[in-house]
């Protein structure tokens, strides 16, 4: 198969009278390729065809005259493009070098706008700002109805919220409600009030419910529905001893949480709302209600994933080293302390992040050793794995025998991830509180030996000098933002909310 190019330069083309012809192979029936002509300045007519062994050409398609200009700079520099969709629709395109965004913004789904939102909740008057006070399920309504959707809030009547007002985009709307009572009763009384109170009203495209005592009853069946809660009953009894109120609590909890669509949670609730609601995966979705997005070290992250990454089991306990592989670090100090520390905790691994001149040395060491199998030399990380191994690790082992450049910064590192930091005397001991934040010991492999096995033998202990010395950069809530990730997670879930994308 060819690309067959004729020179028709000053011809009436009649398939035979090119100035040139030139042929040149095509791998694919799809893509693109460069050609370069003898000269500037021609017109030339492309057919797409097939060579046969005679010699004969037997062309499938051809093209229209294409002129090309002479051998002088482009009059047009910049790097408009043309997107042609599949079905041939053109749409023009402001940067070409844009395409991989542009190209998954329109394969996301988007919601429709506007769209009739209604948000259920228990909030109360406590502040100016509006009839509820300035947390998750207000602060997301005024998200969405700056995205262009029509919302409406509904919560209990009180002093101050009698009447039905506006606040921004949103439309708030007062229920008679008897908050007394158990929490079933109240939940109850809440369902036939927004009974009573959506029939005057058109119908909504989305429901939004808040707790689960906004969400007893049926009247929200038929309608996209996404559930939030802060808790769950398991949670909030903090290891009390259950009660029959509680336990009708959360079967409530069970019931309702069977019935909508979609579950939000805290990242931090996720994995036990699961458990103990049997919320399916596919259902359950971890959400920043109160406005901080995760970053890099809060973020869900598969540990054994990351272990495998490095050729580690998910089941093995990971102890990571971060600097130069060199003496004064003291990683070898590391590999003389493991033969006794593998009789120990057999599925001990440690890693190596960084480069040195003793990076041969380690290696053959750890040979001689018959400890190969427990070390990986990972060489230079960057910083995205990086944090990744800090999180999945036990531990951060700095065994310096004196001050090595980066230990402060690493330090800071395992400190984000909520890790104890194992280090010596002569290392960065000043920044390690010994049994608060992590061990402190010295530079030989004995004394190695007991650090490790000390953070190894109670994890419990290990993981409160973690969070006792995690820190964090401070965060800024960001409502704008997690309004946009609802509406990217709503168009996920109902494909029938969103638009029609060419």
């Amino acid at each position: 198969m060819v690309l067959r190019l004729y020179d028709v330069s000053y011809l009436e083309f009649n398939g035979l009278n090119a100035n040139r012809i030139q042929d040149h192979d095509l791998p694919a029936i799809c893509g693109q390729i460069y050609f370069d002509l003898p000269h500037s300045g021609t017109c030339q007519v492309g057919e797409v065809g097939f060579v046969l062994q005679s010699g004969e050409f037997l062309p499938a398609a051809r093209s229209k005259v294409v002129a090309f200009g002479n051998g002088v700079p482009y009059a047009h520099s910049d790097h408009a493009a043309l997107l042609v969709d599949e079905h041939g629709n053109v749409e023009e395109v402001g940067n070409l070098w844009d395409q991989e965004r542009i190209l998954v913004e329109r394969r996301t789904p988007k919601l429709r706008t506007p769209l009739r939102m209604a948000a259920f909740a228990f909030g109360r008057s406590e502040s100016d700002g509006g009839p509820f006070p300035r947390e998750f399920i207000a602060e997301l309504a005024t998200g969405l109805g700056e995205r262009g959707h029509e919302v409406h809030l509904f919560g209990p009547a009180c002093d101050g919220f009698r009447e039905s007002c506006q606040v921004g985009e949103v439309r708030y709307h007062p229920l008679e409600v008897l908050l007394a009572g158990t929490p079933l009763e109240q939940a109850k009384r809440f369902a036939q009030a927004v009974e009573k109170r959506l029939a005057d009203f058109q119908p909504f495209d989305l429901f939004h419910l808040h707790e689960w005592m906004t969400a007893t009853g049926s009247w929200y069946e038929g309608t996209p529905t996404v559930l939030s809660l802060s808790s769950i009953e398991a949670t909030r009894r903090h290891g009390a001893p259950l009660t029959s109120e509680s336990l009708e609590i959360e079967k409530a909890e069970g019931d309702v949480a069977s019935r909508v669509d979609t579950v939000l949670t805290p990242d931090w609730l996720q994995e036990e709302a699961a458990v103990e609601l049997g919320i399916e995966a596919s259902r359950l979705h971890a959400f920043p209600m109160e406005g901080r997005l995760p970053n890099e070290w809060e973020c869900s992250l598969d540990y054994g994933q990351v272990k495998g990454e490095i050729g580690v089991g998910p089941l093995d306990r990971l102890m990571l080293f971060v600097g130069p592989l060199e003496y004064a670090a003291g990683g070898d100090l590391i590999l003389e302390a493991l033969p006794v520390l593998l009789q120990r905790w057999s599925n001990l691994r440690v890693a190596f992040a960084g480069g040195g001149e003793q990076y041969g040395q380690l290696e053959h060491e750890a040979g001689r050793l018959g400890v190969g199998y427990a070390v990986r030399l990972l060489g230079h990380v960057d910083s995205a794995q990086l944090t990744r191994l800090l999180r999945a690790s036990e531990a951060l082992v700095l065994p310096s025998r004196y001050r090595v450049p980066f230990d402060d910064a690493v330090v800071d590192l395992a400190r984000r991830a909520g890790r104890p930091v194992i280090t010596t005397q002569g290392g960065p001991a000043h920044l390690v509180r010994h049994e608060e934040t992590g061990v402190v010991t010295y530079d030989n492999p004995g004394s190695i030996v007991w650090a490790m096995d000390r953070v190894l033998g109670d994890p419990a202990h290990a993981q409160r000098m973690g969070e006792h010395g995690r820190c964090s950069d401070g965060f800024i809530l960001n409502w704008s933002e997690v309004s946009r990730r609802y509406a990217e997670l709503c168009a996920a879930c109902f494909p029938q909310l969103t638009e029609t994308r060419r």
